[in-house]
């Protein structure tokens, strides 16, 4: 299955591939577009079930989602890439890296666990009937809580009316599938497999990822490095001049 992509930048340049945070879509990446695209192939996907990408069968996991994103760069003739993922986007991210490992030359996981505690996987199952029952709105102002810091909430009012668009457009159903395997999650096992070189990126003030959570499983990654950036969880919104610094800095190699 292909997903729907979204391609900026000189033809020429190296493909720098974006997956984003659950209940957005590749215009989570807007910030960064203007800002790498001089140097760069921009290369934003939607997620299956979110923007213009469909669901995946029922059933599908962390693999098939990684499968399709890998799919969906070989029908558009990218074969060697560096990966960022956010999120959500950044535990799709850890699977394109282990069954694609070839293909990635550098990969970014910014504000993500590897593995959902069975407390945190509850959580999810209550979002998840929430949505069933009641539908995405359920999810839109308790999601901007904990994305962003309360201080940038009151000061950039226009920014979070765009990203609640973005939870709003969200179908339901592809939020449910990407919240079931999210409650899933476990890839701490695998971590150690990575090969490329790995920059873990955290928010300083993110509660639904804290720093210290991934600094515990950067370690487990051979070529990890650790950085954080002042935000909370969406960092390329909140700290966007600084995120797509950092992210240019670590693929140039510096």
């Amino acid at each position: 299955m292909t997903l729907a992509i979204h391609i900026d930048g000189p033809a020429g340049a190296p493909p720098l591939v974006f997956l984003h945070a659950i209940a957005t879509s590749a215009a989570l990446w807007r910030p960064q577009v203007d800002q790498l695209s001089q140097r760069f192939r921009v290369v934003r996907v939607d997620l299956p079930g979110h923007g213009a990408s469909a669901l995946l069968p029922e059933g599908a996991g962390f693999a098939d989602y990684a499968d399709a994103v890998a799919e969906t760069l070989s029908t558009h003739g990218i074969d060697r890439f560096s990966l960022v993922g956010m999120s959500f986007g950044a535990m799709v991210a850890m699977r394109v890296a282990l069954r694609h490992a070839t293909r990635v030359e550098r990969l970014v996981l910014a504000c993500c666990a590897a593995r959902t505690p069975p407390p945190v996987a509850a959580m999810w199952h209550e979002r998840i009937a929430m949505v069933e029952r009641e539908g995405i709105e359920t999810q839109v102002e308790t999601s901007l809580d904990r994305w962003f810091t309360p201080d940038f909430a009151a000061a950039s009012p226009q920014t979070l009316d765009w990203v609640r668009g973005m939870i709003r457009q969200t179908p339901a159903a592809g939020f449910v599938a990407a919240a079931r395997i999210i409650a899933t999650l476990d890839h701490m096992a695998l971590l150690p497999k990575l090969a490329m070189p790995c920059l873990v990126l955290a928010g300083a003030e993110d509660k639904a990822a804290a720093p210290a959570m991934m600094q515990d499983f950067a370690a487990h990654i051979p070529t990890a490095r650790f950085a954080t950036l002042p935000a909370a969880h969406l960092a390329n919104v909140e700290a966007p001049g600084a995120f797509g610094e950092t992210i240019a800095r670590f693929v140039e190699g510096q």
